[in-house]
C-alpha cells in the first residue's frame, strides 16, 4: 500500500553542502530551483550523446517538458537536486543532476547524471548517497532505478552505494537497481480499530 498523502504536510528543508573538488573547483550540492530550469537546459545540451543516451534513453534532444519536470516536483514527495560550481565571473554553472520520484509503493525511483567533462570526480556517488539519506528520513521503504547494461560505470557505483543490480526480465538491455530501506508501513486503513473494538472494551 502506499502512503496516505496529508495536504499539510511540508517538505523537510534540504540543506547545502560545499566542497571542494579534485580539481580544486568549489562545489555546491542543493536542491533544484524553479530558476534552475534555463541553467538544466544548458546543462542537459551540454550532455556528449553518450550521456543522454544512458540518462534519457535518447541520444537526440530531451524534451522541454522533461527538463521542467526537474524544478515541478511534489514538494513534500520527490526529491530534485543539483551540484554546481562557481565560474571565475560569479556565474553558477549546474555540473549535475539526481532526482526521485515517489511511487504508490512507497519507493523512490532514481536516476543520476553528471557533465561529461566532470564524471570520475565522485559527484554521481555523493548525490546517491544524499538521495539515500532524503528517502530513508523521508521514511520510505525502497529506492530503484533502470541503468542501461552497458553503463557499466552507474551500474558499479549504484553497487558501491549497497544497491543490488539484476537484468530487467522486461528488457534484456536494462538492468533494474533496488534498495531495501525499512519495511512497509502500515496504511491508515490498516492502523484502524476493528468495528467491534470500543463493544468489546
Amino acid at each position: 500500500m502506499g502512503r496516505v498523502e496529508d495536504a499539510n504536510q511540508v517538505a523537510t528543508p534540504i540543506s547545502e553542502e560545499n566542497w571542494t573538488g579534485r580539481s580544486g573547483a568549489r562545489l555546491t550540492l542543493r536542491p533544484a530551483r524553479g530558476a534552475d530550469q534555463a541553467g538544466l537546459r544548458m546543462f542537459v545540451d551540454s550532455l556528449s550523446r553518450e550521456s543522454r543516451y544512458f540518462r534519457f534513453l535518447t541520444g537526440g534532444r530531451v524534451t522541454d517538458e522533461i527538463v521542467q519536470g526537474f524544478v515541478s516536483h511534489r514538494k513534500a514527495e520527490d526529491v530534485a537536486l543539483v551540484v554546481t560550481y562557481r565560474e571565475a565571473d560569479g556565474a553558477e554553472t549546474i555540473v549535475a543532476n539526481a532526482e526521485y520520484v515517489v511511487n504508490e509503493e512507497d519507493v523512490a525511483e532514481l536516476a543520476v547524471v553528471v557533465a561529461d567533462a566532470w564524471q570520475g570526480q565522485g559527484l554521481g556517488r555523493r548525490l546517491i548517497q544524499r538521495l539515500q539519506q532524503l528517502a530513508r528520513s523521508g521514511q520510505l521503504h525502497g529506492m530503484r532505478g533502470d541503468v542501461l547494461s552497458e553503463n557499466r560505470r552507474m551500474l558499479a557505483i549504484m553497487r558501491d552505494c549497497g544497491f543490488s543490480a539484476r537484468r530487467n526480465p522486461e528488457d534484456n538491455f536494462l538492468h533494474e537497481v533496488s534498495l531495501t530501506l525499512a519495511e512497509a508501513r502500515a496504511s491508515a486503513r490498516d492502523q484502524r480499530m476493528p468495528r467491534d473494538w470500543f463493544a468489546a472494551h
